[in-house]
């Protein structure tokens, strides 16, 4: 496709992010906004109305092969969160207002098949799944 996806890890870009928690992007991103981390889903549709297609920006959906990622992350240059460790690393939060919303979050991402990820995906590992 050309383009990265995300800002890499630790750059600057990330470090002023609207957006620096897994909560935060996952359940109050707003259009706009900027964020360290990237959704991406295993499916364009989930039953229930999830899925990539849901948030897509004039019905483009991008995709990235699993081992790709894997690979990216194997090297340092991304790191990979499934619903369950998202929803760890904010039941771990002390604060309890936030820590509560573990299971929100989990839900959330679950209902959507999404996982995040956190670091700039190249260009040249990503296609074009669906348009239209």
């Amino acid at each position: 496709m050309g383009d990265p996806v995300g800002l890499k890890l630790d750059s600057e870009e990330a470090t002023i992010a609207d957006i620096q928690n897994p909560l935060d992007h996952v359940l109050n991103k707003e259009l706009g906004q900027t964020s360290r981390y990237v959704s991406f889903s295993n499916a364009i549709t989930i039953s229930g109305g999830g899925g990539s297609r849901r948030f897509t920006k004039k019905n483009k959906i991008l995709k990235v092969a699993w081992s790709a990622l894997q690979q990216l992350a194997s090297d340092g240059k991304i790191r990979i969160y499934t619903p369950e460790q998202v929803a760890e690393m904010i039941r771990e939060n002390p604060k309890k207002k936030i820590s509560k919303q573990g299971n929100n979050v989990k839900a959330a991402m679950d209902k959507n098949g999404e996982i995040l990820i956190e670091g700039q995906i190249p260009g040249d590992f990503i296609a074009l799944a669906k348009s239209n």
